[in-house]
């Protein structure tokens, strides 16, 4: 019980840390509604960073392991790859916003259209409620096509999807610093 409660208090003792951070993420998620176009562009940075550090990654683990895996060579070219693909993205961020918008709108297209048959399987499984998967997915497929036709639509939608994204974790991080608080109190008396 002691180990417990000294565990309990160690994670409460900085309760003070989560709602900082949760403030920090509702300001970046009001940034990201307030200037969209300078987020869209962050967020297009982040995604070729993305495929460097991706690719540096893919690189040291086909290296430190070439001695173990049978075709290490395919591993690096695809690490170098990556490297590549993220720097050409870097030095274009206009091509890197397109690429992002309609890089996204086909994952969505292609994880509705797997949607639709897993709906399917569902119904053949006689299973009640697969009409209401069904209309998801095909909600979704025409979510994407509309993504992918608009770029303006799919940049403001994951704008859109990153600020709120941002101002929910704030708020459960505050929330999560108000409870821990009162952890921290509990234990005090």
């Amino acid at each position: 019980m002691k180990n417990l409660k000294d565990s309990s208090n160690k994670i409460a003792k900085n309760w003070w840390l989560s709602i900082l951070i949760g403030l920090l993420a509702i300001a970046l998620g009001i940034v990201f509604i307030a200037k969209p176009l300078n987020s869209l562009l962050t967020l297009a940075l982040l995604f070729a960073w993305g495929f460097i550090f991706s690719g540096v990654l893919e690189t040291a683990f086909s290296i430190s392991n070439r001695k173990n895996l049978i075709g290490w060579g395919w591993n690096l070219a695809s690490g170098l790859i990556d490297i590549f693909i993220g720097i050409v993205l870097l030095s274009a961020p206009e091509l890197t916003v397109i690429l992002m918008i309609y890089l996204v709108g086909f994952w969505i297209m292609f994880r509705s259209m797997w949607s639709i048959g897993s709906s399917i399987e569902v119904q053949k499984s006689g299973i009640k409620g697969w009409g209401w998967l069904l209309i998801a997915s095909i909600l979704g497929v025409i979510f994407s096509i509309i993504f992918i036709i608009s770029p303006a639509f799919g940049g403001t939608f994951i704008v859109s999807l990153a600020s709120i994204s941002f101002i929910i974790y704030g708020i459960f991080r505050i929330y999560l610093g108000f409870i821990l608080k009162s952890i921290k109190d509990r234990l005090e008396n």
